[in-house]
């Protein structure tokens, strides 16, 4: 804040009552400091248990949920504004210590009250900020305590009805069980019996088979001696297959050649067939192939010789035409001469005075000196082709622009088909 401007010095008689003043100013700027001191410890401790709270919500949330986190930053946020008031407070101790070394009249009583009151007023505010939060973190911990056991309730009663599912199917499975042990003990009872049965009849058997072990034995022998010559027989048979599948795998490798023989036999009695109608066809389009290349060059020459003709006659008339332009140009200046000299005569019978008559021959003589394309320059160029006379510069630029023909009659020049003349 600005220093306000200091009032002017009272006189010399009052100075014992401004060191009164200044004594108990003093002690109410100690009484201040002090209550600024307890404050500042007050807010360290609120500052600190409530980072102990937070640690300990952290600690038992297991990581803590989204909202949690936001009021944990906006708790460190009002932290550091908190920091930032003791700062400014420790800053505000310092200036009123400065104040009180000063003299009276450089202080500012009323501005420093006011600073102490905002600051006080910034840090109950951050107080009760920090107590709402506090209280809002226990509601939300709270709420979230309920929320998890009402999910562990849901997921017990789950757990219990998928048991009770499980009880009823084993129940079932166990009354169909002991419905199937009571038909297999009837059933293990009709066996016993039909058991006791066979057993007789297995007696009876047995001296049956005593009899006709002694009868097995000799057909064993019997049997021994046919197996030997069987098993010589079937020796004999596989040798036998062996050659016949040899032969029939031949004989079929054989018939799969025939058959492809006799294919390609026929696609090529095809293409023969096309081949020679083809050959025929051929014969027949370069014959009339030749005929036609007779007729045409017959005609080409008829075509050539009316073409040297038309040639001819083009050329004639060109040449021709040249003439008649040429002449018709000749023609042209003549008449332009003859009407110069009608007016020189008509000039002549017009003017009576002599001077006036050399004047206007005097500028005509002069227009026949300057070059007919600029109008500015006078002639000193001749073209050789068709002797008409310009302005070199003239000629010079109609070359260089490749507009190589004379301005009057359209006659083409060269390089060396125009020279300089010199009139003096």
């Amino acid at each position: 804040q600005p220093p306000t401007p200091q009032p002017p010095p009272p006189p010399r008689a009052k100075e014992p009552e401004r060191s009164k003043g200044r004594g108990g100013d003093r002690g109410g700027d100690r009484e201040r400091s002090r209550d600024r001191d307890k404050e500042t410890s007050s807010s360290s401790s609120s500052s600190s248990s409530s980072s102990s709270r937070d640690r300990d919500k952290q600690k038992g949330g297991g990581g803590g949920d989204d909202p949690k986190k936001k009021d944990s930053d906006i708790l460190k946020q009002l932290r550091i504004e908190l920091k930032k008031a003791q700062e400014s407070q420790k800053e505000m101790k310092l200036l009123l210590d400065m104040y009180k070394s000063a003299p009276k009249e450089q202080r500012d009583k009323v501005q420093l009250m006011a600073a102490e009151k905002k600051t006080k007023a910034e840090v109950e505010e951050l107080r009760v900020r920090i107590r709402e939060l506090e209280e809002k973190e226990k509601k939300e911990s709270k709420k979230m305590a309920d929320e998890d056991a009402l999910r562990k309730i849901k997921l017990a009663e789950e757990q219990i009805e998928h048991l009770q599912k499980k009880l009823a199917a084993t129940k079932q499975e166990e009354e169909a069980l002991l419905s199937e042990m009571d038909v297999t003990g009837q059933a293990f009872e009709d066996m016993q019996e039909q058991n006791t049965r066979l057993n007789l009849q297995l007696r009876e058997k047995d001296d049956a088979n005593f009899k006709l072990m002694s009868e097995r034995i000799k057909s064993n022998q019997i049997h021994k001696l046919l197996r030997e010559e069987k098993d010589e027989l079937a020796e004999q048979v596989l040798a036998l297959k062996s050659q016949v599948d040899t032969q029939l795998l031949v004989v079929q490798k054989l018939e799969e050649k025939e058959r492809v023989l006799q294919g390609n036999l026929a696609t090529v009695e095809k293409e023969l067939t096309l081949r020679s109608q083809a050959l025929e066809l051929n014969k027949r389009k370069a014959v009339e192939a030749a005929q036609l290349a007779e007729d045409l060059k017959v005609q080409l020459e008829h075509v050539q010789c009316k073409l040297k003709e038309i040639q001819t006659c083009m050329a004639e008339n060109r040449a021709a035409k040249e003439k008649e332009s040429f002449n018709l140009k000749r023609a042209q200046e003549e008449i332009s001469r003859l009407r110069r000299k009608l007016e020189k005569q008509r000039k002549v019978e017009v003017y009576a005075d002599a001077d006036e008559i050399l004047q206007e021959e005097i500028k005509e003589y002069k227009a026949k000196l300057t070059c007919p394309c600029c109008n500015t320059r006078k002639k000193d160029a001749v073209l050789t082709k068709c002797f008409h006379v310009f302005c070199f510069e003239c000629v010079k630029t109609r070359y260089d622009t490749r507009q190589r023909k004379c301005p009057k009659c359209n006659a083409a020049f060269g390089a060396n088909d125009f020279h300089r003349i010199y009139i003096s």
